[in-house]
């Protein structure tokens, strides 16, 4: 009888631990499996928005930190940073893409103020210091930009008409969707617009869209802050030729008021002595 059951017990045991071993391979097997899989993320490209007030924007209130920033950039500048369902987000990220647009963007504002002040771009010119030995003079050579991106004509703008390649890498990719580290975004913007902060965190892998709306709107402010001060002076120095020019009309003006009224006393005098002779010729005349 005991050995009946111990034979019973063996086997029971036998059976419970095979049935572990077998839960265990199965586990282990969806591991492997589940660890092998490829997850395909697809990221999907957010349409830009053009709202020309601030009000427009459905996830920004005036006690957040960009809120001003934000502000200035789309109602005084007109630089596209927002998305066409009214959103800012300005918590995520900022990603290649979107810095081109809106570096873009600002460009184009810039030399829009210039041309209305009248001033000689020459002077505060630093968005070509990558023409001539820039890797990249056409757009067509952009490997991962085709035509039908919302990211298109941005680049293509900033490569032929600014010859800014900084924002793409030596391999000739923008990589729209990939984040750009803070350093990054200082260097371009030093790079295309002069601009020099101390505010820089070296070692962050990404900026968010709200701290990103603070330094652009800062690099601008400091480039409008030169372009002001440009046409300060040239209107000062217009204003003082022109004064110049009207000194110089009063002047000869004086000059021919004076050669005319010499002229007049010359004739006058001359005028007075030819009647003193013909009076003299008269009395004479008499006397005879």
């Amino acid at each position: 009888m005991k050995s009946y059951l111990k034979i019973i017990i063996s086997a029971t045991l036998l059976f419970l631990f095979a049935n572990v071993q077998a839960q265990r391979k199965k586990v282990i097997t969806k591991k492997t499996a589940a660890s092998n899989k490829t997850v395909v993320i697809k990221l999907t490209q957010r349409n830009f928005g053009s709202p020309t007030s601030i009000s427009e924007i459905t996830d920004v209130i005036e006690s957040d930190a960009a809120y001003e920033s934000l502000k200035n950039l789309i109602e005084n500048y007109g630089v596209t940073i927002t998305y066409s369902d009214n959103t800012f987000r300005a918590k995520e990220l900022l990603n290649r893409g979107d810095f081109v647009v809106a570096l873009n963007a600002a460009l184009n504002s810039l030399k829009n103020k210039k041309e209305a002040a009248g001033v000689d771009s020459s002077l505060i010119n630093t968005y070509d210091r990558n023409r001539g030995g820039a890797y990249l003079t056409t757009i067509n050579q952009v490997k991962d930009i085709t035509e039908s991106s919302i990211y298109y004509p941005a680049s293509k703008s900033l490569i032929e008409q600014w010859g800014i390649a900084a924002p793409f890498a030596l391999n000739k990719t923008l990589s729209a969707n990939s984040t750009l580290p803070e350093k990054e975004v200082y260097d371009i913007l030093r790079v295309s617009m002069g601009y020099n902060s101390a505010g820089i965190n070296p070692y962050s892998p990404g900026i968010t869209r709200s701290k990103f709306a603070i330094v652009l709107n800062n690099a601008i402010t400091q480039k409008m802050t030169e372009i002001n001060s440009l046409h300060s002076i040239q209107q000062a120095k217009r204003e003082a030729d022109r004064k110049q020019q009207l000194d110089s009309l009063k002047k000869v003006d004086m000059m021919r008021r004076d050669s005319v009224a010499k002229e007049i006393d010359l004739r006058k005098q001359e005028a007075a002595k030819q009647e003193e002779e013909a009076r003299k010729k008269l009395k004479e005349k008499k006397k005879n």
